[in-house]
């Protein structure tokens, strides 16, 4: 990509990964059916009105990422997470980025990182439509910034690899 070209980034192309953190030796694994998410940070600023003017005193960061999916049958990952949520476990979080175009040489995508808790999940069922799950993390701390390594059980997760007519032979 030119560096005077700039690229909109798809929102497709944005996944999250999860782990229990006691559970570090473990991969993450992919929540399969999202449909949404929202990584939101915010601050709360209070105003100070003085003689000599407004001054703005600055609070902590919050952050938090609101997740949408719909329900999948048998998926381990939509169980441990309300698991997570009944037994208060904390939880490790990726965004990441897979866009070939941002991918480093050394197979690497963008990711933010971050632990925390699902403070809320939701198991809403309508008549007329797939059964989804909402719920929303709460970030503990500051998200980190930086690059995420994906297995390759993670990239099929994410999407199937182009698979020739013919059947392949050893080696290949």
């Amino acid at each position: 990509m030119a560096d005077n070209q700039i690229k909109m980034q798809e929102g497709k192309n944005k996944i999250l990964l999860f782990r229990l953190l006691e559970n570090q030796s473990e991969e993450a694994a992919k929540l399969v059916f999202q449909t949404e998410h929202t990584f939101s940070y915010s601050r709360e600023l209070e105003r100070i009105i003085t003689k000599d003017g407004s001054l703005i005193n600055v609070g902590e960061l919050e952050s938090e990422v609101s997740i949408e999916a719909i329900q999948a049958m048998g998926d381990p990952v939509g169980d441990m997470l309300r698991q997570s949520v009944i037994k208060g476990q904390k939880l490790e979080l990726w965004e990441v980025t897979v866009d070939e175009e941002l991918k480093t040489p050394d197979n690497k995508y963008p990711a933010i990182y971050a632990q925390g808790y699902l403070d809320s999940w939701e198991d809403p069922a309508n008549a007329e439509e797939n059964a989804t799950i909402s719920s929303n993390f709460t970030v503990e701390m500051e998200p980190q910034f930086g690059e995420a390594t994906l297995t390759d059980e993670q990239q099929a997760a994410v999407q199937y690899a182009f698979q020739d007519t013919t059947a392949p032979t050893n080696g290949e």
